[in-house]
């Protein structure tokens, strides 16, 4: 967790904030993660947002995710094409 906060702040510093990042922002820009605050950080953190999404990181995908899902098609009724998942 310690490392994704490390690269959502370098990420911001690098782009936009050379000076740092605030601690506070406009709320209706923040739900939609268009800038950054420590506030958003401590709000992820309080969560328990282990996968950090309130900061835009997304969760890790199952290696066994697309063969459940394989087999949960083809138990579909009607069920008449094969799709492709990865």
């Amino acid at each position: 967790m310690e490392k994704k906060i490390k690269t959502y702040i370098e990420f911001w510093q690098t782009n936009c904030y050379k000076k740092g990042i605030p601690e506070t922002a406009d709320p209706r820009l923040e739900q939609l993660n268009k800038v950054p605050s420590y506030k958003l950080i401590c709000k992820a953190i309080l969560k328990n947002d282990y996968h950090l999404e309130t900061l835009g990181f997304t969760k890790p995908v199952s290696k066994h995710y697309s063969s459940f899902k394989r087999v949960e098609l083809q138990n579909r009724p009607g069920f008449m094409y094969t799709l492709s998942l990865f």
